[in-house]
């Protein structure tokens, strides 16, 4: 983006309007809400953002989370935000000491996810920490240490 702006056409708005309508009606209802209006912005900038390259897609995903993450399952989110600083972390340890093959687990600070989490407007990490999502995805909780573990033999991604 770097200064230049993204000009809207007719047929943006005109897709917003039609999108915001059809999600009214979904719900049955004859008027629309602001919250078909967001969900419609949503629909639109996850479509556009996601024609464009990564570098703008990363930008373009930071300027416009308030509407991406819209009605979005939080659980998701914020397993896709520690997925990452796992990510981070592993990079980290390689960048560090050259390999991470001899690490047996992934330690991420709760903290470091609190601070992602309250980018997107997340202030309570509990439930997520009790979701099957979390369980599942093989994470840890150590309350002790103030970390979330991950097997390193587990990481495929």
């Amino acid at each position: 983006m770097n200064g230049q702006g993204v000009s809207i056409a007719t047929r943006h708005l005109e897709s917003m309007i039609r999108m915001s309508e059809a999600n009214a009606r979904m719900h049955l209802r004859q008027y629309v809400t602001e919250d078909d209006v967001n969900m419609a912005i949503r629909v639109l900038l996850d479509s556009f953002i996601s024609t464009q390259k990564f570098g703008v897609q990363r930008t373009l995903r930071e300027s416009f989370k308030r509407y991406i993450t819209y009605k979005k399952d939080y659980n998701s989110l914020l397993l896709v935000l520690l997925k990452e600083l796992v990510k981070n972390a592993l990079k980290f340890e390689e960048i560090i000491t050259g390999s991470n093959s001899g690490l047996s687990s992934i330690e991420v600070k709760i903290e470091e996810l609190q601070t992602k989490a309250n980018e997107y407007d997340l202030a309570d990490l509990r439930p997520f920490f009790s979701s099957t999502d979390f369980a599942k995805a093989h994470f840890e909780l150590d309350h002790g240490l103030g970390v979330i573990k991950f097997p390193r033999r587990l990481v495929t991604w």
